[in-house]
């Protein structure tokens, strides 16, 4: 399938089911002899089989910790020395890794990494050693202020669906994952059909196909069969408040609602949250930072998850303001709700239609586009975004508002410093 439509970045772009069972997306750009392939399997930390938790995040190390053909640091010295990069990153839904290099090595550069996507080695010693590394990652974690109310904060926000967990597991549940842990979760989800492999660059498609066809054979491993989740968001309020070593106060309020992705509600929260909290004209920040003074840093963000959803606010001041803080956060709300201008919803589209550019501008870029649409909601939900975001009106911000940002909805955290 080849899809079309002069002046978006994204597009034409073919997604092709390839006799393997993986999925193909391709963009051909000769804009410059460069190629990135960004694979994405869809599967993260809501994935992550009890006791295990934090093995998504876990098998993403060990990933590049070899395969009988290439051993132990083999992948990263192989596309160094073609002039590229790469890299990866797990999240909540998903779990992608990534190289740019010259086009001249991208051949190179694929048969290792799907090598490693089919045949990972798991060497009991280089998972030791990763299992210190990711231990290390979560210490470091649970020392950032920022990391740990986010983490606290979400838990309490997500308490009724798997969005409580966090990405890096426990250091107690580390400790379950072994051998054939890996070996298990390779077969569950890192199968075929829950694989996307997004291509990007100075190579055309048939040329393209035809390797990774090579690479793959015609191999199709059967999907193993998923039960239904049940996905459910607080319907109550609630807090939490923590204290650690620091100067400032840390707050979030958030609203979670249920799974938005796509929808034309999904369209008006970004809206809303760039009018109220996205950047220095933002009502939050003219008003706490600029006119007050009374925070060092405010934002907003509607995180939209592949089953869920948060509407977030966040800042920070000095203990003592916390109060004023929480009034101002509610009074400019309730602003929001009486009155947002036709010309602030036009604003916030256009700085909406900047960050769609600016976000799809390198080939990395629009591979990442592809291969994040493809897991979650599909291409075209990615592709289309900004047209969607320009059809939002203002009686859409209000219906939103109604329905999302009400108090028994409010979730509450708070990281303050600790008492003497």
């Amino acid at each position: 399938m080849t899809t079309t439509l002069n002046g978006n970045p994204l597009l034409p772009y073919t997604e092709i089911r390839l006799p393997s069972g993986f999925t193909l997306v391709h963009k051909e750009l000769r804009m410059a002899p460069i190629i990135a392939i960004d694979m994405w399997i869809g599967t993260g930390a809501v994935h992550d089989p009890e006791p295990h938790l934090g093995l998504s995040h876990f098998y993403e190390h060990m990933f590049f910790k070899g395969t009988e053909r290439f051993g132990v640091g083999v992948m990263d010295r192989i596309i160094t020395s073609l002039g590229g990069y790469n890299n990866a990153a797990t999240s909540l839904d998903y779990t992608h890794y990534y190289v740019v290099l010259p086009s001249f090595g991208w051949k190179t550069a694929l048969e290792v990494m799907i090598d490693s996507l089919r045949h990972p080695l798991f060497d009991p010693e280089e998972i030791e050693r990763e299992r210190s590394v990711v231990l290390e990652e979560i210490k470091r974690s649970e020392d950032n202020p920022w990391s740990k109310i986010y983490d606290e904060f979400t838990s309490l926000a997500f308490s009724r669906c798997p969005y409580r967990r966090n990405v890096l597991g426990t250091q107690d549940s580390l400790q379950t994952i072994t051998r054939d842990s890996f070996n298990d979760y390779l077969r569950n989800r890192y199968h075929p059909k829950n694989v996307t492999i997004s291509i990007v660059g100075d190579i055309g498609l048939q040329e393209t196909q035809d390797e990774l066809n090579r690479l793959l054979g015609d191999f199709v491993q059967e999907a193993p069969s998923e039960a239904n989740r049940a996905w459910d968001v607080i319907n109550a309020p609630s807090e939490i408040v923590i204290e650690r070593d620091v100067n400032q106060s840390y707050l979030l309020i958030g609203y979670p609602t249920p799974k938005l992705l796509g929808t034309s509600r999904e369209y008006a929260l970004d809206i809303l949250s760039m009018i109220l909290g996205e950047g220095r004209s933002s009502r939050l920040h003219r008003r706490l930072n600029d006119e007050l003074g009374i925070v060092s840093s405010i934002g907003c963000d509607a995180w939209n998850l592949t089953h869920a959803g948060l509407f977030m606010i966040e800042a920070v001041t000095e203990p003592s303001k916390i109060p004023q803080v929480e009034a101002e956060i509610e009074s400019e709300l309730k602003k929001a709700r009486e009155k947002i201008t036709e010309e602030e919803l036009e604003k916030s589209k256009s700085m909406s239609r900047a960050d769609f550019a600016f976000s799809n501008e390198k080939m990395i870029s629009i591979a990442h586009t592809y291969g994040y649409g493809r897991i979650t909601e599909g291409i075209d939900y990615a592709v289309h975004y900004q047209e969607e975001i320009e059809k939002v009106t203002l009686q859409d911000l209000a219906e939103v508002y109604d329905r999302y940002l009400s108090p028994q909805r409010r979730c509450r955290g708070l990281l303050l410093p600790k008492h003497p």
